[in-house]
């Protein structure tokens, strides 16, 4: 029999309430797609963002900083020395991105970021040193930024400051005496090895 056959066999009150059911379960689905469609949409922006931490690609610039760093020291004696004159670190234990010169004394920035910088220096009485003390700094295109003072009383003395700057590609870094006219070392005890340190934090 025809669903046209079963509502003419059908009172008025029947027949509303298989409309109203219809229409009631027709409401329904079209709220399950639209649930559906929803979901899709979710699972594919899910799948986006999978793909890009597993494949390791970014909207955003890369942000590494490449490896910069260097350590140098000294083992003999410096007399002699002279107001604002550079202290060479002559012997280099490491110097990562290659900007540390044992021949000047100088560090000159690779690339343009925030560093850590650190130096020690030694002062002996006696040893030819006129002076009693030993002020060194450390020095950023001829600018004193940061100082140490060393002050001897009775034979050796050791000191030493850091600095965190910002500072950009090509600036020179260097240690300077500002008083003073010799910085001790000792080749058999290790201890009393002035160095020079510093490293690129970020970028």
């Amino acid at each position: 029999m025809s669903s046209l056959g079963i509502l003419d066999g059908m009172g008025n009150s029947d027949v509303s309430a298989v409309k109203f059911r219809l229409e009631e379960e027709k409401e329904k689905r079209l709220l399950l797609e639209n649930d559906m469609e929803i979901l899709m949409l979710k699972v594919a922006n899910l799948t986006r963002t999978v793909e890009k931490f597993t494949t390791g690609s970014s909207t955003s610039p890369s942000t590494t900083a490449p490896s910069v760093a260097f350590m140098a020291y000294r083992n003999t004696v410096l007399t002699n020395l002279g107001v604002n004159q550079k202290l060479i670190f002559d012997k280099v234990a490491t110097n990562e991105g290659n900007g540390y010169s044992a021949v000047t004394g100088i560090f000159t920035v690779p690339v343009q970021g925030t560093y850590f910088f650190t130096w020690t220096t030694a002062h002996a009485k006696g040893y030819s040193y006129p002076d009693t003390f030993l002020v060194t700094g450390l020095v950023v295109n001829g600018e004193y930024k940061v100082h140490v003072w060393i002050g001897v009383e009775i034979s050796f003395n050791m000191g030493g400051n850091s600095a965190v700057l910002r500072l950009n590609t090509s600036d020179a870094v260097w240690i300077g005496v500002l008083k003073g006219n010799g910085v001790y070392s000792n080749t058999v005890e290790r201890w009393f090895y002035p160095t020079f340190s510093g490293y690129l934090i970020h970028i």
